[in-house]
């Protein structure tokens, strides 16, 4: 899934103005008659629900839109240029930053970040647009303009430049829940279990490769799954690290222990360092603690990992995606 690009947008140039005359007999040039150049056209981004990934922008870096075109005599005014409209997904941010050059090496800024950025705006429903760039001004024709002695120029007046930006585009998945855990925690069997999604479920780490979305039974509440982190994803180890993006939208949290495991209140402390580490924000969302694969301990081992949990605070509830057990009532949690 491709969830992050940086691309560049330049709106089209102003088309020139005419230098055209009227043919008079006898004169070499008669009245003057140029017309206005057309204006380029705008770049807009406009968010759809037919995309679910910016895997369009992976490769394509460089978008411009239709320059006007030049004016004509008789005071015929040059064609507008066509706007460029760019589809993203609904979901994705887009920062819109000047454009710079490297007096070196006169590659294009990669980024806009601080000052440079003059638009951030979140696209989050369908067919909401933004105009992100415009297209320059069509020149005047010599028909248009005088020096100050009341005389006409033989040429019409430059079309202006369009602008040009550095776009960032960042998707963040709209979902209401979202499935966090160290890997193999059960994340991936749970959401299969509850919604109609089918994610890669197996007995290893980081079956999930990417963000799986499943729409709760007999509701609308969209579930998001993302690939299990581990310690030290805040700087950069493992893959969740790369889509914790995809969960800042949701208002509540799934965290998903393993009940089997060797320390479930150490697995559940690590989890929460890293949501710190990559935005404060994370670890004061509403969360449900869920103790998973109760089915592989016995039922007493589950009551004293609970007691842990209980002891610092933390209700759990504890399930079996796999067997099946208490899921029913941890949906009627989420709801």
């Amino acid at each position: 899934m491709v969830d992050f690009a940086r691309i560049t947008i330049a709106a089209g140039d102003g088309g020139n103005g005419s230098g055209a005359f009227f043919q008079t007999k006898g004169k070499r040039h008669g009245k003057a008659n140029g017309g206005y150049g057309g204006n380029g056209g705008d770049v807009y981004l406009e968010a759809t629900t037919n995309l679910n990934t910016l895997e369009p922008y992976r490769f394509v870096k460089d978008y411009k839109a239709e320059s006007g075109k030049q004016g004509l005599g008789n005071l015929r005014r040059g064609a507008n240029g066509e706007a460029l409209v760019l589809k993203v997904p609904v979901g994705t941010v887009v920062k819109v930053g000047t454009f710079t050059a490297d007096i070196n090496s006169q590659a294009k800024s990669q980024e806009p970040t601080g000052s440079d950025v003059h638009l951030d705006v979140d696209l989050i429903t369908d067919k909401q647009r933004v105009l992100v760039a415009r297209g320059g001004q069509g020149g005047r024709g010599n028909s248009h303009m005088r020096d100050e002695y009341g005389r006409r120029p033989r040429t019409g007046e430059l079309g202006k430049p369009g602008e040009e930006f550095n776009l960032t585009l960042e998707l963040k998945i709209i979902a209401q829940v979202g499935l966090i855990g160290l890997p193999n925690a059960g994340k991936s069997t749970l959401l299969a279990a509850i919604t109609a999604a089918h994610p890669q479920i197996a007995n290893y780490p980081f079956t999930t490769l990417e963000p799986n979305l499943g729409v709760l039974r007999e509701s609308k509440i969209v579930l998001a799954d993302v690939p299990g982190l581990i310690e030290g994803a805040s700087q950069g180890k493992g893959l969740g690290i790369n889509f914790l993006r995809h969960i800042e939208r949701t208002t509540l949290l799934l965290h998903l222990i393993d009940a089997a495991s060797a320390d479930p209140w150490k697995d559940y402390q690590t989890i929460r360092e890293e949501l710190k580490a990559f935005n404060p924000a994370l670890t004061k969302k509403k969360e449900i603690v869920v103790l998973s694969k109760i089915d592989l301990i016995d039922a007493a081992l589950v009551k004293d990992v609970q007691k842990i949990f209980t002891s610092h605070r933390k209700k759990t509830i504890a399930i079996s995606a796999q067997a099946g057990e208490n899921l029913q009532e941890l949906v009627k949690l989420l709801k």
